[in-house]
């Protein structure tokens, strides 16, 4: 475990490096305060610490809990049963991820216990779903393509303001807990099955799909008026305030989902050393995730929105290719990035590399926060760039390897985590501040926006990769021809 510490250690100061010393020289030339420097300086080792501590406690807890599960309810054969689970974890894991609980958003009259429990609901429904795509072996292409054609029908009769906003949501509550667990739960389940088209991704996405319809549906009901919360932003947080907010969520979150772990495994026959092993992992998730997001809000926020405030009266060239900088630099620290480029190369048995992917993730981030950047600087509604990328990603749905298609999609809702929403959303900010008096609600749709450029990058490298295979005469990931095994 020690070697696995050190070595998930380096890989975080290598990633985060690049970013202080980026930071760092843009804010002695923008006059930053040096308050808010040594501020955001404290903040970055709090998120080294606690990003290597949840890489590493991830991997021996999150990931073998939701492989326990799934290994039980195979030995159980009985549909009905995985299902039922299905529903419970999406809808129970969901209903007190962080990331979920603290979202910046308020949906005007909706109230949020309605908001919280049906959002939740929706992501257990639609787990249930794509594990009844699994058993079933029906085409992941098919599920992806009927789900978006049915959140374009909704939004035609939908409140048109809710619109980004549901986008958002959709990008961000696949969390830090959630992730890593329904892609080990839901992946491994695929892989025993033995079953040559029950590909191992696409099982995020397609979650992610169910808060989408559900607060279109919300808005026909309440007709909210979405406003965004300008609290963080204004106000400079409280260290150990947020420390313990943080902890306290996250210790509910892991709480909730250990009990749900206990009941399922409880006739079980675990080894003490396991489960020993799973206990220790946890806890270094549930203090990693606490650095981790306590860093990102108490330093990256105020110092990204006042740089971007900063960066609002240069060039508007200047502006969109710094932020090209900071829109890769941060992907490659974002901790779902990390967890999904790690779990495909084990998967794909090193046929799809994590660095080859992780490229790819970060150069989509980066072209994302230019277009939104040069959304803002322009003026221009996000619809006009939301509406035409997401149909494109569902054009290119059709041509995408599948294993490629479900992993794009995957690659979409990974992006948008903590650190997007610590630093690239208050950098948005900033910068809308100078040019709109309206600047909050030029924040609504970023997180989508950042969410779909890299679907259609990875979609199209698929389609580059299977001519290159089909060439070579070689099938390397075309799920009708392999099949994976065990996880």
């Amino acid at each position: 475990m020690t070697d696995s510490i050190i070595l998930n250690l380096k890989k975080v100061i290598k990633g985060i490096l690049p970013i202080i010393i980026f930071v760092l020289i843009l804010s002695i030339i923008l006059k930053i305060d040096i308050g808010t420097i040594i501020r955001f300086l404290s903040s970055s080792l709090l998120v080294i610490m606690g990003l290597t501590l949840f890489t590493t406690g991830t991997d021996i807890s999150l990931n073998e809990m939701g492989k326990n599960i799934s290994n039980l309810l195979i030995k159980k054969k009985n549909i009905i049963l995985i299902l039922i689970v299905s529903l419970l974890l999406g809808t129970f894991i969901t209903l007190l991820e962080p990331e979920f609980l603290t979202i910046g958003y308020e949906a005007g009259n909706i109230p949020t216990s309605i908001l919280l429990i049906s959002v939740s609901i929706s992501i257990g429904i639609f787990l249930m779903l794509a594990m009844y795509r699994i058993l079933k072996r029906i085409n992941l292409r098919y599920y992806i393509i009927i789900s978006y054609l049915l959140i374009f029908f909704v939004l035609t009769i939908s409140n048109f303001q809710v619109v980004p906003f549901a986008f958002d949501m959709g990008s961000v509550v696949v969390g830090a807990i959630s992730a890593p667990f329904i892609l080990a739960f839901g992946g491994n389940l695929a892989s025993k099955m033995k079953r040559k088209d029950s590909s191992e991704f696409g099982i995020l996405s397609f979650c992610a799909i169910g808060p989408i319809l559900m607060i279109l549906i919300l808005s026909l009901i309440y007709k909210p008026n979405i406003m965004y919360d300008s609290d963080p932003i204004l106000k400079q947080l409280d260290f150990l305030e947020t420390l313990w907010t943080n902890f306290y969520q996250v210790f509910m979150s892991l709480s909730l989902l250990v009990i749900f772990y206990l009941v399922l495994t409880r006739k079980t026959k675990k080894k003490k050393i396991e489960q020993r092993k799973i206990m220790i992992g946890l806890i270094m998730v549930l203090v990693g995730i606490t650095l981790f997001l306590t860093g990102g809000d108490v330093g990256f926020f105020k110092l990204a929105y006042l740089l971007g405030s900063k960066l609002g009266n240069i060039n508007k060239i200047i502006i969109i290719l710094i932020g090209g900088i900071f829109g890769f630099l941060i992907a490659k620290i974002e901790p779902n990035v990390k967890v999904l480029v790690s779990y495909v190369d084990k998967v794909t048995n090193g046929g799809i590399k994590d660095k080859f992917l992780e490229t790819w993730l970060c150069i989509g981030v980066s072209i994302s926060f230019m277009l939104s950047l040069f959304r803002v600087l322009n003026g221009y509604s996000v619809m006009i760039f939301l509406i035409p990328t997401y149909f494109l990603a569902i054009f290119f749905a059709f041509f995408t390897p599948t294993n490629f298609l479900g992993l794009s999609f995957d690659a979409g809702g990974v992006v948008t985590g903590s650190m997007s929403s610590s630093f690239l959303l208050p950098l948005l900010i900033g910068v809308a501040s100078i040019i709109s008096n309206n600047y909050l609600n030029e924040a609504f749709g970023v997180m989508a926006l950042i969410s779909v450029i890299p679907i259609i990058i990875l979609e199209i490298v698929g389609m580059i990769y299977n001519i290159e295979v089909k060439n070579d005469n070689t099938k390397y990931l075309d799920d009708k021809i392999i099949d994976y095994g065990e996880v």
